[in-house]
């Protein structure tokens, strides 16, 4: 999941492969990877690939900020 989530999010944001401060444990949002808009699509991504969708409280939280810790949200929400 994380895997597939990165590939989107390099592809869909257009990350180089030589950006070395990108990978899955860096904020998205604070590395102005993924903004507002970019949000929205990459909800629409995990709900389209995953069959999640993600609750509000887990939106706010420090682990959707990064690709690990999205993973694990899609994961938990998976199993429930």
């Amino acid at each position: 999941m994380a895997e597939q989530t990165e590939a989107y999010i390099r592809n869909h944001f257009a990350i180089s492969p030589q950006d070395a401060r990108f990978g899955p444990a860096v904020d998205l949002f604070e590395g102005g990877y993924v903004d507002s808009v970019g949000l929205a699509e990459l909800l629409e991504f995990i709900q389209d690939q995953f069959g999640v969708e993600i609750p509000d409280e887990d939106l706010l939280s420090d682990d959707f900020a990064t690709i690990e810790g999205m993973a694990l949200i899609v994961c938990r929400h998976r199993v429930s």
